[in-house]
């Protein structure tokens, strides 16, 4: 009854998945399957767990000092580096609005080629943008539920669909030793989510969860969310491996998608490929939505926490400009080239985000401003220790590559 209990409070987790399960997640999956069969899988679930870490980490701050990071920041560091951060959203929210309505667009694009893809990317704007403008909380989380059952009903009827018609090729996957540890360490960290993992401190807020005794629940929240995150990625990579490539994999982006619907639909039909061209638009849609709801609470916050007064919150003027600058970036990226400075600037500023949240949460979360209760443990430290690493890596690699 108690565990019954637990999963009728699953709320934000559940938002949490359906955006930070993406078309990236797809495509990393998919090549992760083509190249190294079931190889990676540990990889993936080191990810998961790093991303649990961290998300968990965020919410255990907020519920321990009823302050959000972005909050504590605020309090505890430099401003130069609270500045900074703010800087590096802008840009953030400019690339990824354009490079998530532009994923979304691929699937109408292809079923319907007469209706240019600018236009199908317009579409997908606008409507993420009426859709949050005028939803509550509760109605979107209902939308958000709606969009896990699509993706994952999708991708598991196609996989089952393949398995049926051509039988299981169990040797595609068999774990290879010759992987590329760099590829391996960008799984890893690629998984899940960005600066979307602090949308879940507004989503809980949400939620009604706001003290202490909500960690628990939050916890369970997260734990189904991350579950639903390494399943539906094992799913594609699983589904992967038991499709037929022929050359090699070339990373296309969204566009490996689209390769791989049609792979399926020589493998089994016409049904099969639609099958699956309705998961992946559920999975890059569903982001957009998330990234919509959630990234303007991000906003609202920096900007009441920096003027020292209380966040307004959705129905406010900060919350809608900038879901309203989310909507203006996706449509205006279909005619303005973006600068190469800004590709730099975003590359850069990027690989340090996440080696700044961890540092940052493995030291707030462990000083005297959270009760001794509430402090990370040995073992989160160790995850957390384990990801900044990682993650430091990956930024030397993409700053002097």
């Amino acid at each position: 009854m108690l565990l019954r209990a637990r999963f009728a409070q699953v709320g934000p987790g559940l938002i949490l998945a359906a955006t930070g399960i993406g078309v990236g997640d797809m495509v990393g999956g998919t090549i992760a399957g083509a190249e190294y069969g079931l190889t990676l899988v540990w990889a993936l679930a080191f990810g998961v767990l790093i991303k649990l870490a961290i998300t968990e980490g965020v919410a255990r701050w907020q519920l321990a000092t009823g302050t959000t990071l972005v909050e504590g920041w605020r309090e505890t560091l430099p401003p130069v580096l609270v500045v900074g951060f703010f800087l590096y959203f802008i840009v953030w929210s400019y690339m990824v609005a354009s490079a998530l309505v532009a994923a979304s667009a691929l699937v109408p694009a292809a079923i319907l080629p007469a209706v240019p893809l600018w236009a199908w990317q317009v579409v997908h704007a606008l409507a993420a943008f009426v859709l949050v403008w005028l939803g509550r909380y509760e109605r979107f989380l209902q939308v958000m539920k709606w969009f896990i059952g699509l993706m994952f009903g999708s991708i598991i009827t196609a996989t089952a669909l393949i398995l049926l018609w051509s039988g299981a090729d169990w040797a595609a996957t068999v774990p290879s030793a010759d992987f590329s540890v760099t590829y391996t360490l960008s799984l890893i960290g690629g998984v899940g989510g960005t600066v979307t993992l602090m949308s879940y401190a507004y989503w809980m807020r949400e939620q009604g969860w706001a003290h202490e005794a909500d960690l628990p629940a939050a916890r369970f929240d997260l734990l189904v969310s991350f579950a639903l995150v390494f399943f539906f990625s094992f799913s594609m990579i699983f589904l992967s491996t038991q499709i037929t490539w022929t050359g090699q994999i070339l990373d296309e982006g969204p566009r490996l998608c689209l390769v791989l619907a049609d792979r399926i639909g020589e493998e089994i039909g016409a049904v099969g490929r639609a099958i699956f061209l309705v998961g992946f638009w559920g999975a890059a849609f569903s982001s957009v939505l998330g990234v919509w709801h959630g990234v303007p609470f991000l906003f609202d916050d920096w900007i009441h926490v920096w003027r020292r007064t209380q966040p307004v919150g959705q129905r406010g003027t900060a919350y809608r400009g900038w879901l309203a600058y989310l909507t203006l970036a996706a449509i205006s990226a279909l005619v303005i080239a973006r600068p190469v400075w800004l590709v730099f600037a975003y590359t850069v500023t990027g690989s340090l985000f996440f080696p700044f949240v961890i540092s940052t949460l493995l030291w707030m979360n462990n000083s005297h401003r959270l009760p001794a209760r509430a402090r990370t443990g040995l073992a989160t430290n160790g995850v957390l220790v384990g990801a900044l690493l990682v993650y430091l890596y990956l930024a030397t690699r993409s700053i002097t590559g």
